[in-house]
């Protein structure tokens, strides 16, 4: 698969890196390194100098990302964007955890959303499904949402206090648990108006994917994938 993942629209942006660079920020209110803004230059052919996005901290808090400019200092940790503004990149880095594309064509507003374990079970996704529905009047049926890349049911080993967080999506097997935290985020969606037809899943495990960061395989030297959107 590409690192590209586009709505096929010309005035969208929107990608998600593989593991050839590490997008783990040094600080989130300073410019992207030289190398990081090659690799966006090379994928999108544009030059995207920095980008919005704070410190995640698997929450359902979301930001209304506004002001002309990718600066985000000032704002709050969040585990979500919306936006309607053009040329405004917002981003989310991920290792494992679910990154959900949010993108309403005939309104012509974004989301991106960092559901991991926690984010999911506190609804992150269908609660951006709402923000933009509120902020931009931007309907659920009219959603094109991606899932991208993260950790799946097949890697995705989890406690026995994993039933009473998503009873309807750990399933057991030779003796343990395991997740399947990318249909949670789907059934929240589908719950939520977003049409079955209009959610595309990556189908990419990250853990499983050496192009990929993972977490779960690699600890603590794990780097971080980008996803990017932006309206053009």
């Amino acid at each position: 698969m590409p690192p590209e993942i586009f709505f096929k629209d010309a005035a969208l942006l929107a990608l998600i890196s593989d593991a050839s660079i590490d997008f783990t920020p040094a600080n989130f209110d300073a410019p992207l390194t030289d190398a990081q803004r090659a690799y966006l230059r090379r994928i999108c052919g544009m030059d995207i100098p920095q980008v919005f996005w704070r410190k995640q901290v698997h929450g359902n808090d979301i930001l209304e990302a506004a002001g002309g400019q990718a600066s985000a200092k000032g704002c709050p940790d969040a585990d979500a964007y919306v936006t309607a503004e053009k040329n405004l990149p917002i981003a989310i880095r991920t290792a494992d955890c679910v990154p959900v594309f949010f993108f309403n064509p005939i309104r012509r507003v974004i989301g991106l959303a960092h559901a991991g374990w926690k984010g999911t079970y506190k609804a992150i996704a269908a609660k951006t499904v709402q923000k933009m529905q509120e902020k931009y009047a931007s309907q659920p049926a009219d959603l094109k949402i991606v899932l991208g890349p993260g950790i799946r049911e097949c890697c995705y080993q989890v406690g026995e206090e994993f039933r009473e967080y998503f009873p309807s999506h750990v399933r057991g097997r030779g003796g343990h648990l395991y997740a399947d935290v990318v249909s949670a985020n789907r059934d929240q969606l589908l719950k939520a108006g977003v049409r079955q037809e209009n959610i595309l899943d990556s189908r990419i495990c990250t853990c499983c994917n050496n192009d990929y960061f993972s977490f779960r395989r690699d600890g603590e030297k794990a780097g971080r994938m980008i996803s990017l959107m932006m309206l053009r």
